[in-house]
């Protein structure tokens, strides 16, 4: 929708090199792979489209198998889950987490509805495996494609080595209470292992010395509906240094999202046409950004008049 924004004709090619190195894992030569060194392992199509659209090295981990044949699929384990492709498939679901924690067995009884707590709003129960998933575990499993893309919940919260965890069909996660926020887990790495597919972990995760820091401008914070907005986005660490090619999405209700990259300033822009709303209105603007490592989320809003 929006052209992704480019080193300048003057950029050194060092500078490209350790800009894509800050991303984890270096295109290769020609299209449809990507390198990552902490494994020594490659990315290809038909997965790598799935992995870079659904938020790379922060969500899935890093590569620690090849792409495996076991015809009519090929399967790829990451640390934190693993991919299958099914030719078979319709197109948009060719590429898809496979229910590791189900064939581990890692699930437990399912809980009675009666027993489930009602009047709660930022709770959801799941019929379909019989438990519930609430708060920020329910704002990771919805902002990361609920049951299509991680699966339903196959566990309730528990504490496991001192840490709130849950379980869902295709990934285990945790509450980091340093970083405030819901991490994967490394299920990819124990699965890999239990099928003797030979993991190569990371011997040294790269670190990165401090968060992403996200803020947003709305150019113009009342207008009517039908009307152009346009909302800058910019990106630092916690030093305030500007992070330039971070990957930035952009959602508002009623729109398709906006898809933006960093510049060298750290800022990126896009504009939309305002749908449909009632006077009055305000529309919550929801921004995630990502430098392939790290991922940072803001809100802001505007409203609709007259």
């Amino acid at each position: 929708m929006y052209p992704f924004a480019r080193f300048p004709a003057n950029a050194t090619l060092g500078a490209l090199f350790l800009a894509l190195g800050v991303l984890g894992g270096r295109l290769a030569q020609g299209t449809g792979e990507r390198f990552f060194p902490e494994t020594g392992h490659t990315v290809r199509e038909p997965f790598l489209g799935f992995f870079e659209a659904h938020g790379g090295v922060s969500f899935l981990g890093y590569p620690i198998t090849p792409a495996i044949p076991e015809p009519p699929y090929q399967i790829q384990c990451f640390q934190h889950a693993c991919l299958r492709w099914d030719p078979l498939a319709p197109p948009d679901q060719m590429v898809q987490l496979l229910p590791i924690a189900e064939t581990m067995g890692l699930g437990t009884s399912p809980t009675p509805p009666h027993r489930i707590p009602l009047g709660r709003p930022f709770r959801r129960y799941i019929p379909e495996t019989g438990h519930t998933v609430s708060g920020m575990f329910l704002a990771f499993w919805l902002r990361h494609g609920g049951a299509k893309i991680i699966g339903n919940p196959i566990t309730e919260p528990f504490v496991e080595n001192g840490r709130v965890v849950q379980i869902f069909q295709r990934m285990k996660v945790m509450w980091d209470p340093v970083g405030q926020t819901v991490r994967p887990m490394n299920l990819g790495e124990s699965y890999a292992r239990m099928r003797g597919l030979n993991p190569r972990v990371p011997a040294r995760i790269l670190q990165t010395s401090s968060a992403l820091r996200v803020q947003i401008v709305v150019r113009r914070p009342v207008l009517a509906a039908g009307d152009l907005q346009t909302i800058a986005v910019f990106v630092t660490d916690e030093e305030g240094r500007p992070v330039s090619r971070a990957h930035i999405r952009v959602d508002i209700l009623k729109q398709d999202p906006l898809l933006l990259e960093t510049d060298e300033a750290g800022m990126a822009e896009g504009s939309f046409m305002v749908g449909t709303f009632p006077s009055g209105s305000l529309v919550e603007v929801h921004v995630t950004a990502s430098d392939g490592l790290r991922q940072a989320e803001a809100f802001s809003s505007f409203r609709i008049w007259p």
